[in-house]
């Protein structure tokens, strides 16, 4: 049954209890739970700028190590360059040098050839000269004489072959 009595005691005794547990139960409750709404939304915004700090610095990396391999590929090509214009530079050197000594062989042949051939008519003229005496002292006859041409002849077409 219902007491009237009973209820208003019951109500007023809500309303006392619903006053403390709010005043001294849901506002500290209340506080802490704003205070860790707080906490988290300023770890997520924190959170959120480290990562977006983390996006522009791996961006930045990621230009700086393009710029560098650019870098590296520009220094290659400079080092074939200049690899492939010494190569050249040798090259010439060398066909330089090669005609250098081709000319100076030339050369070389050409004085021993004029130094034999000095021998040569050195070589003659001292065989005619010798022929000449053997042919005065002998006043030979003309076989003799023709026998002695022949034989100068064969001496010297030794010396010129």
């Amino acid at each position: 049954m219902f007491e009237l009595g009973t209820f208003i005691v019951s109500i007023i005794t809500f309303l006392i209890l619903f006053y403390f547990i709010q005043r001294y139960g849901f506002r500290p409750f209340a506080k802490v739970l704003r205070a860790r709404y707080d906490y988290v939304t300023l770890q997520v915004t924190d959170a959120e700028q480290s990562r977006a700090q983390a996006q522009k610095f791996l961006d930045e990396q990621r230009q700086l190590l393009d710029e560098t391999r650019h870098q590296v590929k520009d220094m290659l090509d400079a080092a074939r360059v200049r690899a492939d214009e010494q190569g050249r530079e040798i090259l010439a050197q060398a066909q330089e040098e090669s005609a250098r000594l081709l000319e100076e062989n030339r050369e070389l042949i050409e004085r021993e050839r004029a130094e034999m051939l000095s021998a040569v008519m050195q070589s003659v003229s001292s065989l005619t000269v010798e022929l000449s005496e053997k042919l005065l002292r002998r006043h030979l006859a003309q076989e003799a004489h023709d026998e002695m041409v022949k034989e100068a002849e064969k001496i010297l077409g030794e010396l010129v072959c």
